[in-house]
């Protein structure tokens, strides 16, 4: 039987403080990929049809759904980081192999890496998962303490409003974008709306835009669309 040939994944590097809208860009990209692992420490999905909270757990829900519609959430100890990456190489491969797609999310990563070389696994993870047809999503609310592989690497980076002058800072220097942008990118709450920039790496251009909501559903408006770098 001949597999369905799977194209070169996307990583997304998701940025911006606490609230201001990245995991619910998160929860819009996934919500089409049938086959998803999740790095959820505080539980924020409840899309999760499979809990691990050990690794041995995690392999044993890895070898059950790869391949197959199901989304595995592990949420265990931080320092369980490097086998978590380890076992989600294997899963984005076994999924690649079947002709399934798959999907990768990685929550506030500042928690687990630093701003040196990605962690052993996780930069395997960034490096080279992709070609087995992924979606690799990496959140942040600290970009400045995360690794820059994620952001360095991205094929889209979604930025949204930051709080701390270093944070806008290192995403000026990382993307180019005027650090006057950056600084008036708002997250209110009080009115929900939150602004955002979406940098594609296949382009010399970024758009800006705003999430909304209405009656509870998220609506993502473009704003202004390519404007050059």
């Amino acid at each position: 039987m001949t597999v369905p040939q799977i194209k070169s994944g996307k990583l997304y590097a998701l940025i911006g403080r606490s609230r201001s809208g990245k995991t619910q860009k998160a929860l819009d990209l996934i919500k089409d990929i049938p086959c998803l692992l999740i790095w959820d420490v505080e539980e924020q999905y409840s899309q999760v049809t499979h809990r691990a909270r050990s690794l041995p757990e995690l392999t044993k829900y890895i070898e059950l759904c790869a391949g197959k519609k199901a989304v595995i959430g592990y949420t265990g100890s931080l320092g369980d980081f490097n086998g978590f990456c380890k076992r989600a190489f294997w899963f984005i491969r076994k999924c690649g192999e079947q002709g399934v797609k798959s999907g990768v999310v990685l929550e506030e990563t500042a928690d687990v890496t630093n701003p040196s070389k990605a962690p052993e696994w996780y930069g395997i993870l960034l490096r080279r998962g992709l070609k087995y047809g992924p979606d690799i999503f990496a959140i942040t609310q600290r970009p400045a303490e995360s690794d820059k592989t994620s952001v360095g690497n991205a094929s889209i980076v979604h930025l949204c409003a930051l709080k701390l002058p270093s944070d806008r800072d290192y995403m000026m220097r990382m993307t180019g974008l005027p650090l006057d942008l950056i600084k008036g990118l708002k997250a209110d709450q009080d009115n929900g709306k939150f602004d955002f920039v979406t940098i594609d790496d296949n382009s010399s251009t970024y758009d800006l835009g705003q999430l909304t909501f209405s009656g509870n559903k998220p609506k993502f408006t473009i704003n202004q669309a390519q404007i050059p770098l």
